[in-house]
């Protein structure tokens, strides 16, 4: 009578027989099967021969030299993240954070990084806590809740600018770092103060002057930049520099004008580049130094 196994095997199952073909083939089959496993482990060794193997003695030696190759690369706990193979840990993906499951045990010699997002739920779940405050920043620990307090003192005044003051004048409270965005000018300054800056103030962080240069004015639409008061454009088309003013929202060039000439009979003209428009032939011309040439 077939034999019959309780509990049955979780692979042969009640009646165990191998799954594959008891040869040359089923073994090197059995051993591919375990190198793409260990290439889901998290291994830095992968090896598997592009070729295959054949089904004979060289193809099965052959095929365990790549999955030693593979085992070899395996990192504990899942490579990099110092955390022992079978502690039971492991990642998931969620959303834009990581989840990390975790059965924990006195043993466990789990490190938790402060700014990691960790934390633990589970009632019986104890941490030791080793923190220590730097400058006046000072750690009062209960047994239950941590405090920290405390202004940091190793940076020199340590940026109190995290925000930005946004407004037509910086306003008080300030401090070194502080940053104040102009909406008179549309400029970003910075408060320095302190160390080797003799002089306290607020300092432009976008001093250099870029021209906006293409073939139509900024018009704030789509990618432009919004013109501004004193904004630069250089028409491209025009070879020509031109300011904005904002009382008037018009573009001025900041070359000489060109004035044309007006009438039946050429001008006697001063340098090249001077127009005039005809009447008799109704065209407008540029003189290029020695003649007019119609435009």
């Amino acid at each position: 009578m077939t034999e019959v196994n309780v509990p049955a095997c979780p692979t042969h199952g009640a009646r165990p027989r191998a799954l594959h073909s008891e040869s040359f083939e089923g073994i090197v089959t059995v051993i591919e099967e375990l190198i793409g496993t260990v290439s889901g482990v998290g291994t830095v060794s992968y090896s598997r021969c592009p070729y295959g193997y054949p089904f004979n003695f060289e193809g099965v030696v052959r095929a365990l030299e790549d999955l030693n190759t593979s085992i070899s690369g395996i990192s504990g706990g899942g490579g990099g993240a110092d955390i022992a193979a079978g502690s039971g840990i492991y990642f998931t993906t969620s959303g834009t954070a990581t989840v990390i499951n975790a059965t924990i045990t006195s043993a466990s010699g789990l490190t938790i990084s402060a700014g990691s997002g960790i934390y633990l739920s589970d009632a019986g779940t104890r941490i030791n806590l080793d923190a220590i405050g730097d400058g006046s920043v000072t750690v009062l620990y209960s047994g239950t809740t941590a405090v920290i307090s405390g202004t940091d003192t190793q940076g020199g005044g340590g940026g109190g600018g995290a925000s930005v003051t946004v407004s037509g004048a910086p306003e008080a409270g300030y401090s070194t770092g502080s940053l104040w965005f102009d909406t008179n000018e549309g400029r970003l300054f910075v408060y320095a103060s302190g160390g080797a800056v003799s002089e306290p103030a607020w300092y432009q962080t976008n001093a250099e002057a870029i021209a906006l240069k293409g073939e139509v004015p900024p018009s704030g639409t789509g990618l432009n930049a919004p013109p501004r008061d004193g904004s630069i454009w250089f028409n491209n088309l025009m070879g020509s520099l031109f300011v904005y003013d904002a009382a008037t929202s018009g573009w001025y060039e900041t070359g000489p004008s060109r004035s044309f000439a007006y009438g039946p009979a050429a001008p006697a003209p001063s340098t090249e580049g001077a127009g005039w428009y005809s009447t008799t032939d109704n065209a407008l011309k540029v003189w290029d130094g020695t003649n007019w040439i119609s435009a």
